[in-house]
């Protein structure tokens, strides 16, 4: 059975219009290609909506458009239809900018086109349908998130509550073997709900549906609620736990709890794998931004490990020290809050010397 393609070709030059015709009706491709033309926007655009089509062809140079603005008009109309643009101007840079707003492929007028518009539009066909396949693929998978963490949320609530009654002895007596299993019990229930919420986190920044409050901020102030929050650990493990603020740093824009989020991550990092020394957040004036930097004298980080730190559930790893708790997201979620603020985020670490992790915030 022949494969039928429904297209919509849109170009004012009626040469160029019949060219496409001609080629499509010959082409070798196992394929009958059913053609319609309009020779302006607003016609073609009128016929994407009305009509049934598989693959529309634009032409970048229609005379009641301008340049990539038919591309967006195009791809809004379109909808699900994939969208090859034409140009008459052979510069890649036109076509990629053409595919950031939406074109699935580009194709650049001239000889060569006889060749390759049959080929381009099956192709586009099918990536346009890989393209709906994956999208449905992630939404259910954001379903299928929030239905389980639901599910999982309310159980280990009622297990953390139940554990809580047990061990003040409002159930009965409870001795010390007891009460040591039952802290052990609430201790994992506490770190699993911590993977839970920061797997959501992760998940919703990932697929840029977190809110983020952005206006200007002072950097050093959240250094400083970040020392006062985590000071007393740190007093608690006998480190020497400091700040080293630049005066006069000019505000930012963050978002203020996204970014305290970093730095107490960074710092909760520290105070895992420094046994001795010192813990230091140092705030500086960078170039067109700020830059923060958090240093400690821990155990350090080889070299061959620094490229997978802020990979997905990638744990720092270290035979000096031992049960160290955590979820593996907590640098994975740093860097994408850094990165939706167009900043970066970076460490440099040896062996036995310690940790320096730095994040650089754009003015």
């Amino acid at each position: 059975m022949t494969l039928k393609i429904r297209v919509l070709v849109v170009d004012d030059d009626e040469v160029d219009c019949l060219s496409a015709k001609r080629t499509l009706t010959n082409s070798p491709l196992p394929v009958k290609f059913e053609i319609e033309t309009a020779g302006t926007m607003a016609k073609g655009v009128d016929k994407l909506k009305k009509g049934r089509f598989d693959v529309a062809v634009f032409d970048l140079g229609l005379p009641d458009s301008n340049g990539l603005e038919t591309v967006k008009g195009a791809v809004s109309a379109a909808g699900k239809i994939p969208v090859v643009v034409l140009t008459g101007w052979a510069d890649d840079r036109t076509g990629i900018s053409a595919i950031d707003l939406g074109a699935t492929d580009y194709l650049v007028k001239g000889p060569a086109i006889e060749n390759m518009l049959g080929r381009t539009l099956l192709y586009a066909l099918e990536r346009k349908k890989v393209e709906l396949k994956l999208k449905e693929a992630l939404a259910a998978k954001a379903d299928l998130v929030n239905i389980v963490s639901h599910d999982l949320r309310i159980p280990l609530t009622a297990i953390k509550e139940g554990i809580d009654i047990v061990g003040s002895g409002e159930a009965g007596a409870v001795n010390a073997e007891q009460k040591e299993f039952l802290d052990l019990a609430k201790r994992n229930v506490e770190r699993l709900t911590r993977l839970i919420t920061d797997f959501l986190d992760f998940e919703k920044i990932d697929a840029d549906k977190q809110q983020f409050n952005i206006q200007a901020n002072n950097i050093n102030e959240l250094a400083m609620d970040v020392y006062k929050t985590m000071g007393p650990v740190a007093k608690q493990k006998g480190l020497d736990f400091r700040v080293e603020l630049e005066e006069g740093l000019p505000k930012t824009e963050f978002d203020y709890d996204g970014i305290t989020r970093v730095v107490t991550n960074l710092v909760s990092n520290a105070l895992k794998f420094t046994a001795s020394g010192s813990i230091v957040i140092r705030t500086r004036k960078g170039e067109n931004g700020i830059k923060v930097a958090i240093s400690d004298t821990g155990c350090g980080i080889s070299k061959n490990d620094l490229g997978d730190l802020f990979k997905k559930y990638g744990q720092i790893k270290s035979t000096k020290v031992k049960d160290i708790e955590g979820t593996g997201l907590g640098l994975a979620i740093s860097k994408l809050i850094i990165e939706h603020h167009k900043g970066k985020i970076w460490a440099e670490s040896e062996p036995g010397k310690g940790t320096t992790f730095y994040f650089y915030l754009p003015s």
